[in-house]
């Protein structure tokens, strides 16, 4: 069975992208679903948080006892330098694996320019590249970088789902529409089938009446779409991005209360996620 891939995206920036495919990606990999983070987002950040995550777990769990990931290849290597595509692939835990991406993916553009004169000819290469990881998932989460570039468009190709980030605020709400209608642009334009999975509605202030008044009217504008489970604005997600995700137990072997709280969050967003899905069966 083919996997599941997703695509998470905004054309603005520091919206909760990267968070979200972290998130989503863990917890879909704790439900037992074998999943695979693609960074795809020269900047690398999921990569360093996934290697910050692989510390925070024991050998048992897939972790690394202490020891982050040595990152001797990544998907710049892959693509560029015909790398094999299984020496980029490394086990964050049981269940989660990451492709890594870092500056030197900046050459992609180029390259894949160089050669691969048509848009279509770029988004197929990068599809037969990572075809094999189809087959080996049930589940791909691509992170890419917030701008209409040949990374995202790649992305979009490949992917079969689209995850929208939402912040209530002007500009990101603007961002998402712009984002929501460049997808159905691509799919008429390249004939894909990619649909959009939910609108996720990140990082709100809960006391804040400006925040309220935008997130009523996303509703309004996305409708359906706009997914009920909320993140607000969460000092344990934040601290993830210096410390990787972490489960931390009690002395009676129970989560934390705000790893759990963190954790049951992304949990309520991969079922209302699945949910969506299931409207596009009738």
């Amino acid at each position: 069975m083919k996997a599941k891939t997703y695509v998470i995206g905004n054309f603005k920036g520091g919206v909760g992208k990267s968070t979200a495919a972290q998130m989503l990606g863990f917890r879909s990999a704790q439900k037992g679903r074998k999943t695979c983070i693609i960074d795809l987002d020269m900047q690398g950040n999921t990569s360093d948080v996934c290697s910050l995550t692989h510390m925070n777990f024991s050998s048992e769990e897939g972790g690394g006892d202490n020891e982050g990931l040595n990152f001797e290849n990544t998907v710049a290597d892959v693509l560029m330098n015909e790398a094999p595509l299984e020496s980029a692939i490394y086990q964050v835990v049981n269940n989660l694996d990451i492709i890594p991406a870092n500056i030197a993916f900046e050459m992609y553009d180029d390259w894949i320019k160089e050669n691969y004169n048509s848009s279509i000819d770029q988004f197929k290469y990068m599809e037969r590249v990572f075809a094999p990881l189809f087959e080996m998932y049930d589940v791909i989460y691509l992170d890419v970088p917030p701008s209409i570039s040949v990374y995202s468009k790649s992305a979009m190709y490949l992917a079969d789902w689209a995850i929208v980030i939402l912040q209530t605020q002007v500009k990101s709400m603007r961002n998402a529409m712009q984002y929501l209608e460049y997808m159905e642009f691509f799919t008429e334009e390249f004939d894909t089938t990619l649909q959009v999975a939910g609108i996720i509605p990140f990082m709100l202030e809960a006391s804040d009446a400006v925040d309220k008044e935008m997130y009523e009217n996303a509703k309004e504008i996305y409708g359906n779409h706009l997914l009920k489970t909320i993140v607000l604005k969460n000092a344990r997600l934040k601290r993830y991005d210096g410390s990787g995700i972490t489960m931390e137990k009690t002395t009676k072997g129970r989560l934390k209360q705000w790893d759990r709280k963190s954790h049951e969050l992304f949990d309520s967003i991969l079922e209302e996620l699945d949910e969506h899905e299931t409207w596009y069966e009738e």
